[in-house]
């Protein structure tokens, strides 16, 4: 899928009038306001779009790890869960920060990390 694809699916689903006021690389979660039910149509649509089979946590896995103590525990990643942060975002982006936050996190879920993680699904 390309970017247009994947951010006109974005605007339909936040009720946006133009799928130009979706810039690629800004967080779909921060920016745009996407709500984990919004997230839940959003992945549903961009599966039936892109025929590609996956479910909504392994589109974004984040949420999942946070809520495994072998990932997370005490609002820290585990050297498991700083190894699998680094296979999602591999080819994405650099993830050199030792104790990502959620909210760094959260605002790289964008349109360009949905194109590469679609690639790799």
């Amino acid at each position: 899928m390309n970017q247009t694809e994947i951010a006109t699916i974005a605007a339909n689903i936040l009720y946006l009038d133009d799928v130009s006021e979706i810039e690629f690389n800004r967080s779909l979660f921060g920016d745009y306001s996407m709500s984990s039910l919004d997230y839940v149509d959003f992945a549903f649509e961009l599966k039936g779009e892109s025929g590609k089979e996956f479910d909504p946590d392994e589109l974004w896995p984040i949420n999942t790890m946070m809520d495994n103590p072998d990932f997370y525990e005490n609002g820290q990643w585990t050297d498991a869960g700083r190894e699998a942060l680094k296979k999602v975002f591999n080819g994405f982006t650099d993830l050199s920060e030792e104790n990502p936050s959620p909210e760094s996190l959260y605002n790289l879920f964008s349109v360009d990390f949905i194109q590469h993680r679609i690639g790799t699904l």
